[in-house]
Parts: structure tokens; sequence; C-alpha cells
């Protein structure tokens, strides 16, 4: 199914995603870029430099005597975990809607930050350069359930309460409704954005079998693995042993030890979600 044109209308009616964001995270993979430099591009949005000082004050870093100065916290927090949080709020912040009943945002936050993560760990082990772009297209994946939530939250509960009665997976069941997928409205949202293609084909192929990129599979089994542990919500309610993790993995060709890594890594990190989450 194609998109309407009133579909595409409604989706380029939406706020664009702040430049500073994507820049932050251009220049945090340059091996040139300066804590001075990064601590600049963030100081030029007062939202975000309020955000970055709460997390690096908040109880989980426990920074002796608090931090007042971006310089101060991007040297505690590290580049990786300011990508991450600029990233967050910014693609986040860019929607209005608090939620609904049948689809909670703070279980949907987590599930979509921690698919961000694991793509992003597994992207490093495997020493691919754009491994923030991991990050995002994990973080994006499902980004068209936040469109349908924005543009037609009726249309959302709809599917949510379907899935939920039939046990079925969201895109599942928004095939057997024949109602356009959040597939089809995240890619219309990446061209819109003007994302970097290993974003679009992370959104466009992370319920397929077949990849163009190995960005693309890492982040299609970063998906399934973390349905497969139940971490966050995103309206998929297919049984957990229904859930193959390894659709992706002879693409990646990621043996158990190197799997096991990943994991334990992933496990580590993912303690610090908690912080950063709440700071959106």
């Amino acid at each position: 199914m194609s998109l309407s044109s009133s579909w595409i209308e409604k989706i380029q009616s939406l706020p664009v995603l702040p430049q500073v964001a994507m820049r932050v995270a251009e220049r945090m993979q340059s091996p040139t870029a300066t804590t001075e430099e990064i601590a600049k591009l963030i100081r030029s949005d007062a939202g975000l430099t309020a955000k970055l000082l709460r997390l690096a004050n908040s109880s989980y870093y426990s920074i002796p005597g608090g931090v007042s100065d971006v310089n101060k916290a991007l040297q505690f927090l590290g580049f990786n975990t300011v990508a991450q949080l600029v990233l967050t709020s910014s693609i986040f912040g860019s929607f209005r809607s608090q939620g609904t009943r049948e689809f909670p945002l703070s279980s949907f936050w987590t599930h979509s930050f921690a698919v961000g993560l694991l793509s992003e760990i597994t992207a490093r082990s495997l020493q691919l350069q754009n491994a923030s772009d991991c990050f995002i297209g994990g973080l994006m994946h499902d980004i068209g359930k936040l469109i349908m939530m924005e543009l037609s939250s009726d249309q959302l509960s709809k599917i949510s309460i379907h899935a939920r009665e039939h046990q079925e997976g969201f895109i599942e069941t928004e095939q057997s409704l024949q109602l356009p997928t959040h597939v089809e409205l995240g890619t219309a949202l990446a061209r819109f954005w003007n994302l970097p293609n290993s974003v679009f084909e992370a959104i466009e192929s992370h319920h397929q079998t077949v990849h163009k990129s190995t960005e693309a599979a890492i982040v299609a089994w970063s998906n399934q693995w973390v349905h497969s542990k139940s971490i966050g919500h995103s309206g998929n309610y297919k049984p957990a042993e229904e859930i193959n993790g390894d659709v992706s993995i002879g693409t990646l060709k990621l043996s158990e030890k190197h799997k096991s890594q990943i994991e334990s890594t992933f496990l580590k990190e993912f303690e610090k979600a908690e912080a950063i989450l709440n700071g959106n």
C-alpha cells in the first residue's frame, strides 16, 4: 500500500528535525571533534543545554559538587552518552503527543532507546564507521507509530487494541486491517527530514529478512532481540516465543560468543537509559 497524498501532506506539516542534533551527531563521529566545539553546538539550543545539565546532575552520575557548565558535563558523560541524549531529546521532542492508554509513551521510548543502543553497540563491535547512524536508525525504526499518534490517534488505538486482542504483531495488524503501516509513515518522514540512507533503510526494512546494508540488518536484529527480552513496549503483542531474534544473524555473521559480548555490553550500558529517558 502506498501512502495517499493527504498522509504525505500531513507528514510534511510536522516540525523538521532540529539541525543542531544532526550536526552534533555528525561531529561526534569525527576524530577531529573537540569538546569545546560540541559544547558550543549544544549551547546554541537552550533546551538541549538544560537537559544535558539535568542528566549530568542526576542521581545516576552523582558527580561531586554538581555540574553547571556544558564543557564539564561533556567531560564527565562522554561523547556517546551526550550524542544519545541529544538525538533522543530532539527526535522525540519533535512530537507533541503524550501517549494514550492503549499506547503509553514511556514504554515506547524505552523500547526505541534500547533498540538504538543495541544497534550502536553492535555497530561498534563490528567496527563500522557510522555507529551513530545505527543508533539513529534503531531509535527511529518505529517512528511511524509516533506519526500515527500525532496525526491519527484513533487509528493507533484501533491497531493497538486489535493487536492485543488477537495477540498479533503491530505490523501484522496494520496489514490485516489494510491501513497505512508505521513503516510507510516512518520512511516518508525520513525522506522529509532528509536523513542518511542507512537510517532510511533501517526504518524501511526492520521487519524484513533481507536488507540493503549491514546497518539495516543490525537494526532489524536489535529490534527482534529487544522484543524477545520484553524491554519496553511498542504495541507488539506477538508472544515472545514466536519472535525470532536471529533473522539477521546470517547477514551479520555474529558468533554466539560475539553475540554474548554485545548483549553483556548492552545490559551494562542500558543502566543509564533511565537517566537519559527521564531527561526528556
